[in-house]
């Protein structure tokens, strides 16, 4: 019978390989030079406040994030008095958190400090911090257990965001089936429950915090098949088409336009394991 982190290994290597299989760069690969802008452009869409303020009291000394990507969470721990070391895998997602959030020329400032790596590899290099923060990013980690032991061993609190599930949106579903000729959907990548089970199988200490969160919202319609172009990365010649797809599934709400996720997030909080 497979254990928790089995299982989490297993949907890992599953999703891994059927993005390989589809000629998709995966891990720090993954977030090339325009994939990473993509994101850039459209990740201050996203509201995170609905899950900073479970992180937000525990905010203090030193911080370690884990793939802090362009430096949305980073911003936000740098405003409340911390002290970062962000541990970003991708070389593209590395300069734009430099010029993000370094205000000059320098590369440098005092309270962050930058270091392009997997936190696979930067185990053997973690110090003690007061506060660990991995958001939206374990789930394509494979050597969850080590990075769980070890990271919850050096951080007095290990704060995790994560999907409550990891089910493809129906939009997503329809563009891959309809401009992508992805008639299944990818595997899923590890959710919520997965990580509670490896948690528990760990003998980890946690609470669990649902987090209510908004669609991404935009100014206008187009704007979000500008995201959805991008996040699929298809040509500008199938704009029309992906158009017509997404026209079923694009919500108003306020003036403003978004698509509905189907996924709740939730943060985990994961206290000290003595060494």
């Amino acid at each position: 019978m497979l254990t928790a982190i089995d299982r989490w290994k297993a949907k890992v290597r599953a999703a891994r390989a059927a993005r390989e299989r589809e000629g998709e760069s995966t891990g720090a690969r993954h977030w090339g030079a325009d994939r990473a802008a993509w994101f850039n452009r459209f990740a201050g869409q996203s509201d995170r406040s609905h899950t900073y303020r479970f992180v937000q009291p525990y905010v203090r000394g030193r911080v370690l994030e884990i793939g802090p990507g362009p430096g949305a969470y980073t911003r936000l721990l740098l405003r409340d008095g911390a002290r970062v070391v962000a541990v970003e895998p991708s070389p593209f997602m590395v300069r734009l958190l430099r010029e993000n959030i370094v205000p000059d020329d320098t590369g440098e400032r005092d309270d962050l400090v930058i270091v392009q790596s997997t936190i696979e590899d930067y185990l053997p290099r973690l110090e003690t911090y007061d506060l660990a923060l991995a958001a939206n990013v374990l789930g394509g980690i494979e050597r969850i257990d080590d990075v769980l032991r070890e990271v919850a061993a050096h951080a007095e609190v290990l704060a995790i965001v994560m999907w409550s599930n990891a089910r493809t949106p129906d939009w997503s579903r329809d563009v891959e089936a309809r401009l992508l000729g992805r008639v299944e959907p990818q595997p899923n990548m590890p959710d919520h429950d997965d990580l509670l089970g490896v948690l528990d199988e760990l003998g980890l200490s946690y609470t669990v915090h649902p987090a209510d969160v908004p669609i991404h919202t935009f100014d206008a319609p187009d704007e979000v098949v500008d995201w959805v172009q991008g996040f699929h990365g298809l040509p500008v010649e199938r704009r029309a088409d992906l158009e017509r797809v997404l026209a079923p599934h694009i919500e108003e709400q306020g003036g403003k336009y978004g698509l509905p996720s189907g996924r709740g997030t939730r943060v985990v909080l994961v206290r000290r394991r003595a060494l």
